[in-house]
């Protein structure tokens, strides 16, 4: 059977900065986390024969305690695997237009983690050429 409708995100990249999360002593039911995950992704640039990588930054939205206490003990460069739903976000923010003080609605999208799994970093993959 087929779902009508389907919204699930998949990213497995490495944190990117400080997270960022409540105390122990703030918690409240309405707690989140914000953690940076980096990914990168890119394309065989055939014209000139190279790979053209590029690094994509993605925000995102840990909700609830068990979430905060996962993030807050995580460092920067720690490889995790992310679950989660792509959500549209708005924040105000104050702008001036012609001398005047004006709300402007800012929109961004981030996923709203689900699961998060922390993975054993990769091996790096280093090539010392041929062998004589």
């Amino acid at each position: 059977m087929t779902t009508l409708f389907s919204n699930s995100v998949l990213l497995r990249g490495f944190v990117a900065g400080d997270t960022k999360a409540p105390s122990s002593d703030q918690l409240t039911s309405q707690s989140y986390a914000v953690l940076t995950l980096a990914t990168v992704s890119g394309i065989w640039d055939m014209k000139h024969a190279q790979w053209r990588s590029r690094t994509d930054q993605h925000r995102v939205i840990c909700p609830g305690a068990y979430f905060c206490g996962l993030v807050r003990n995580l460092d920067r460069g720690q490889y995790l695997e992310v679950e989660g739903e792509l959500r549209e976000f708005a924040e105000n923010r104050e702008a001036f237009v012609a001398g005047e003080r004006c709300l402007v609605a800012k929109k961004f999208y981030a996923v709203h983690a689900i699961k998060i799994t922390r993975l054993d970093r990769p091996d790096a993959l280093i090539d010392y050429g041929e062998d004589d």
